[in-house]
């Protein structure tokens, strides 16, 4: 998760209502579909969500779900304990409007093998393969 420390301006509104970005491979699938997810305060509503990110952003919200999670029970040696309950809220934007924090920058690629590397290898594979050959018919005759 990322914090949102560095988007956060000097507003109270922004920094008591959204915590932190949620970065997980399937909340990278949905921000390709122009969903975003966000763990906010537990009392914070929809309207303040949708408010927050408006204004810190500077995109057009359509639709917020939101929904309360349970913290785990967790074991420790000393005993057990309980995380913390949050609030998550995934919001969906308008068409082609896009958040930065979930943007993934593109590795840069390898360059393809050249033609000679590649009929090299084939070269190589084929001189292997008729050693093997010559290696059964060897065996087979002292067999005989």
């Amino acid at each position: 998760m990322i914090s949102l420390k560095r988007f956060i301006t000097n507003s109270h509104m922004n920094t008591s209502i959204l915590k932190k970005a949620v970065i997980t491979e399937k909340s990278f699938k949905e921000a390709a579909a122009g969903k975003f997810t966000f763990i906010v305060d537990k009392k914070s509503t929809k309207e303040e969500v949708a408010a927050c990110l408006e204004e810190l952003f500077g995109v057009h919200v359509e639709h917020v779900d939101a929904a309360i999670f349970k913290g785990k029970i967790k074991r420790t040696k000393k005993g057990s304990g309980k995380r913390s309950d949050f609030k998550k809220a995934i919001v969906t934007l308008r068409k082609g409007e896009k958040i930065d924090l979930f943007e993934i920058e593109k590795e840069e690629t390898k360059p393809a093998k050249s033609e000679k590397a590649k009929a090299e290898k084939k070269s190589q594979k084929a001189e292997a393969q008729k050693e093997d050959k010559d290696t059964t018919v060897k065996v087979r005759n002292k067999a005989r």
